[in-house]
């Protein structure tokens, strides 16, 4: 139909150089957005068009090596309105809840009348029952929970069988002050074991996330070589920076046929300093970088960047 809408939508790709870059030049975008995008299981990147529009974004999205779909969005179908209290009938056929038509309820029993002549009728003796009268009068609360003896009150101590609701409560309240220290114990020694993998975590966090100060260099050194077809030697050759760092790389520096070394502080390793090298290599007319070399510890790699892959 020709009301109908689209959407464009591009799926997890995995984040090739070619596939980013040409993703960020069709869109005109940094390629960090662009990884950023190719790193969503989905992504919606055109909303609401129609057809021809959308079968164009897919076959350029495709073009580009990028996985996408397009999607058509269906209208809701409205629920039928329910009919208001002035819209029902009322039936006339309806009988009213007493029909004065049918017999009477016969009960189920009814009590016998004596009708001999030298008795007369039995009646409830009305006469109080004194030992019934005691019973009902104790509060239900003074029974002994543990022999069922009839105590002086509630927090009386049972001559009968030793039951002390005082030591009870304070047996109750012993058993549940333990119960919270040894919670507390378990909680301060889960969290002392689990500190230092936390730290470590989070040290791994900080260094992903500032490595991609390096990522951004190699891509900027990336687009230089397409376009000059000349391989830098230093950061002035491929109008970088000549000093390049944040609070975890000390320095980014573009050496020989556009090698770049990646220098990680040794505060932040607390083991001295690390590298992580870039190399270039051309293939099949593109630029793919090699990132297995250099000092830097397997944990605290990118995962394309580790010798062996977890």
């Amino acid at each position: 139909m020709d009301n109908e809408k689209y959407n464009v939508t591009i799926l997890h790709t995995q984040a090739s150089e070619s596939a980013s870059s040409q993703l960020a030049k069709l869109f005109k975008i940094s390629a960090e957005k662009a990884q950023q995008i190719l790193q969503k299981k989905s992504f919606i990147i055109k909303k609401q068009t129609d057809k021809a529009t959308a079968e164009k974004f897919h076959k350029a999205i495709s073009a580009a090596g990028v996985n996408c779909r397009i999607d058509i969005i269906e209208d809701d179908v409205e629920e039928s309105a329910l009919p208001t209290i002035e819209e029902i009938e009322t039936s006339t056929q309806v009988k009213p809840l007493t029909d004065i038509t049918q017999p009477e309820i016969t009960p189920l029993h009814h009590e016998h009348v004596n009708l001999s002549l030298t008795e007369g009728p039995k009646t409830k003796s009305t006469t109080p029952n004194s030992a019934h009268e005691v019973i009902e009068n104790i509060d239900s609360a003074n029974f002994c929970p543990e022999c069922g003896t009839v105590r002086a009150s509630t927090n009386s101590i049972c001559k009968h069988c030793g039951y002390d609701p005082e030591e009870l409560r304070a047996n109750k309240t012993r058993t549940i002050l333990k119960k919270m220290a040894l919670l507390i114990i378990i909680l301060v020694i889960g969290i002392g074991i689990a500190y230092p993998f936390y730290q470590q975590y989070a040290k791994r966090l900080k260094i992903e996330k500032d490595l991609q100060l390096a990522f951004d260099t190699r891509n900027t050194v990336t687009e230089f070589i397409l376009k000059t077809n000349f391989w830098p030697n230093q950061n002035i050759d491929a109008g970088l920076d000549k000093q390049i760092s944040n609070q975890t790389l000390e320095s980014v520096t573009l050496g020989k046929d556009a090698v770049i070394t990646v220098v990680l502080r040794a505060e932040v390793l607390e083991g001295g300093k690390q590298t992580l090298i870039f190399t270039p290599n051309t293939l099949k007319g593109r630029i793919v970088w090699n990132c297995l070399k250099g000092t830097l510890k397997e944990e605290f790699r990118p995962k394309f960047c580790k010798t062996h892959t977890q």
